[in-house]
């Protein structure tokens, strides 16, 4: 699917502090935790890896980029939404085996990411 571009942009990213990212990206990321908050709600995901993925990214995001994910998870928690960058346009998310299966890949990517910083 082509929401899955929005967490393949992210793992574009150096995980550096402070380092500013582009309104669109930090709201597609925001949006792609919140379809991440979906499987874990419906069990299709291990529960509580979303939450502690995002604390932890905290550390590498500028207060922007904080605001831009906040909005971009609220919005894409409200409408079961996910903005992805390539199209600049927001695209349905439906929390099903299939769709939680690539989001658990692409958090399994950012956990190791973080994890080699």
């Amino acid at each position: 699917m082509r929401w899955l571009a929005a967490g393949i942009v992210l793992l574009g990213l150096s995980v550096i502090p402070a380092l500013a990212m582009p309104r669109s990206v930090a709201s597609s990321a925001g949006s792609f935790f919140a379809a991440a908050a979906q499987c874990e709600t419906l069990n299709l995901i291990t529960p509580g890896q979303t939450e502690a993925l995002i604390k932890a990214l905290n550390n590498y995001l500028s207060p922007t980029d904080l605001i831009h994910m906040q909005n971009g998870y609220a919005r894409g928690l409200k409408e079961s939404m996910v903005y992805v960058v390539e199209l600049k346009r927001w695209a349905p998310f439906s929390a099903d085996s299939s769709s939680c299966y690539r989001v658990q890949g692409v958090l399994d990517d950012y956990k190791a990411q973080l994890e080699g910083n």
